[in-house]
């Protein structure tokens, strides 16, 4: 867990437990309770909504945030009633105290677990002697139509993620995890009949990456290695393999492919959103299995209402891979960014992805 988190975890033991303690007889133990007990109870929400600020919200934490909040006005009846007691030799626990002492614990323990079960979790540093780079580029295949869209007379369009090899930073915040985390996880979720709730903490997680770190100099040029996401990923779902193999001295270049992504989201703020699973399944079986086909006579209807040849959309979605190595080869010769300019070893280049991508680096 976060700090935070975990201090608000704390703030709210320590309130149950002001509140869940007996009182003894005796005027001194009812005068330290109703002297330091309110802090610890008021230090939770203070702390609730630090994280809040500092963090951001997330929904594995209501239970926590709702016991500071609860314990408050439990406070005020506690302090009303140990200043009502000041007199008496000895204050016994109200009826209920053992049910609602054990209610607490139970809210202990959810509040605990929720964020232990759906953490915003950290990838382990890469093992090799490089640190990580990352540049996104958006580049336009004006001699294709986009095959997904609704606009026939629409170009490809797609969103490409580099991973490089750079000099260490430490200073530079490390780069988001998913860039346009809300509308990826959005259209994940919808894709696979989920709630995009579920996934919302993903917008917190971060990486090993800095942002337009510097290229590592310790190489003239490093080889090249494309990956291709699957059916209804986005390009950074191998965030930990692509990690392990920068840091090792490749250049790795990721592929939003509108369709088969969950959502690419481009500069201008649209996003194209991918088919479900089942979708694409129709769509591609008919690439590798000769017998089976559900493509009307005249070729593979797309959702646009347009036609390719039976058979073509692992073909069309291995052009990708095609245009890309073109645009890395005018990259390598003029990086507007500044950056890899000369740092692509192009003659050695390989593809790699996870299932669909697996499908389509085969063909690429």
């Amino acid at each position: 867990m976060r700090t935070w988190e975990s201090l608000l975890l704390l703030a709210d033991l320590m309130a149950f437990l002001a509140l869940s303690m007996g009182q003894p007889h005796g005027r001194h133990w009812i005068s330290h309770w109703i002297l330091y007990a309110p802090i610890m109870i008021w230090l939770a929400p203070a702390v609730a909504a630090t994280q809040w600020l500092a963090e951001g919200p997330r929904w594995q934490l209501l239970p926590a945030y709702a016991l500071a909040l609860l314990f408050v006005p439990i406070g005020w009846v506690r302090t009303a009633a140990s200043v009502a007691g000041l007199h008496q030799r000895e204050r016994r626990r109200p009826p209920g105290a053992a049910i609602l002492i054990a209610l607490g614990v139970l809210g202990l323990v959810i509040a605990a677990a929720l964020p232990m079960v759906a953490p915003v979790f950290r990838f382990a540093h890469p093992s090799g002697p490089y640190a990580i780079g990352t540049l996104t580029y958006h580049w336009v295949d004006d001699s294709r139509a986009e095959a997904f869209g609704a606009d026939p007379n629409e170009r490809r369009q797609l969103m490409v993620q580099v991973w490089y090899p750079a000099q260490a930073v430490p200073s530079v915040q490390r780069a988001a995890y998913i860039a346009n985390a809300d509308t990826v996880t959005a259209a994940f979720a919808r894709l696979h009949d989920r709630p995009a709730f579920l996934f919302g903490h993903l917008k917190y997680v971060t990486t090993n990456d800095r942002s337009s770190a510097a290229a590592a100099p310790d190489q003239a040029r490093y080889p090249v290695l494309l990956f291709l996401e699957g059916a209804t990923g986005f390009r950074q779902m191998n965030t930990f393999q692509v990690e392990h193999l920068v840091s090792h001295g490749y250049i790795v270049v990721a592929i939003d492919q509108p369709g088969a992504a969950a959502a690419v989201v481009f500069p201008d703020g649209r996003h194209a959103v991918g088919l479900t699973v089942p979708q694409f399944h129709a769509m591609v079986r008919p690439s590798y299995l000769a017998l089976q086909t559900n493509s009307p006579p005249t070729g593979l209807l797309l959702p646009n209402g347009s036609t390719l040849p039976d058979n073509s959309i692992i073909p069309y979605l291995a052009q990708d891979v095609s245009f890309t190595l073109d645009q890395l080869a005018a990259l390598n010769l003029a990086d507007p960014h500044g950056v890899l300019a000369g740092k692509l070893d192009l003659q050695r280049v390989g593809v790699f992805g996870a299932s669909l991508g697996g499908i389509v680096a085969g063909q690429a």
